[in-house]
């Protein structure tokens, strides 16, 4: 690793640490999700400045700060997460795997946070976790998803899980596709060599409800990873594979 790249990767650390101390401690007295999104953005913003990280945001426009969606993005780096809430006019909660509710602290704070844990092993769960978080979207909390379910190590858009999908039509909201450019070369899957450097996110025409309901699954998931994969530049998977 590169000095620089050390010190990111402390900043990164140290940043994280201090935000979710100071965000988790904060609600103490009584929860304030206002004041809690707030502290995220601190932290995203923390994070950017110290490691070298521009976030340029296209076709936010589209997106009313106070409507409720379920923001759909590709992921190829950790580095996602921070530009998303810097991009975005809202501060979204996202749908994550329920190892790092286990993380110390950050857990805690992405608990606290409003974000959603889904144990993919145990299918039950998952399914009971994604209704309460539909209904919780009924308070106005737009939530982010990485459909993918993982972050991809190469420069493809992976096939889709259904679990955002199905959030989206329970709590019957609009579906945003979001590319996200860039971030694969400052921190790719497996590296802890986090770079500075500038990524995009690009966000696509939201799919009225209509849309999201009245489409079969399957022709949903093509549309939206469709639209993702022109967004972020990217082509699917299978068009490699069946090449």
């Amino acid at each position: 690793m590169t000095p620089r790249a050390i010190f990111n990767f402390i900043w990164t650390t140290g940043a994280t640490g201090a935000w979710s101390v100071y965000g988790v401690g904060r609600q103490i007295p009584r929860k304030d999700a206002a004041l809690f999104q707030l502290h995220t953005r601190g932290w995203a913003r923390t994070v950017a400045a110290g490691v070298g990280l521009e976030v340029e945001a296209y076709g936010t426009w589209r997106l009313d700060p106070q409507g409720t969606y379920v923001l759909m993005a590709n992921h190829q780096s950790h580095v996602d997460i921070p530009c998303l809430f810097l991009a975005l006019p809202m501060v979204p909660g996202f749908l994550a795997k329920a190892e790092l509710r286990r993380v110390p602290l950050f857990g805690r704070a992405m608990e606290v946070g409003g974000h959603v844990f889904v144990d993919r092993a145990q299918h039950a769960r998952a399914i009971e976790a994604i209704a309460a978080a539909a209904r919780d979207m009924s308070h106005g909390t737009s939530i982010a998803i990485f459909p993918e379910g993982t972050r991809s190590s190469v420069r493809e858009v992976l096939p889709f899980k259904k679990g955002g999908f199905h959030l989206a039509r329970q709590a019957g909201v609009s579906i945003v596709p979001i590319g996200i450019r860039g971030t694969a070369d400052l921190l790719p899957k497996g590296s802890k060599q986090l770079l500075p450097g500038k990524a995009e996110v690009h966000v696509g025409e939201p799919l009225p409800v209509e849309t999201v309901t009245g489409l079969e699954l399957p022709e949903l998931m093509r549309e939206v990873r469709a639209r993702i994969c022109e967004l972020a530049a990217l082509p699917p998977a299978a068009d490699r594979a069946n090449a």
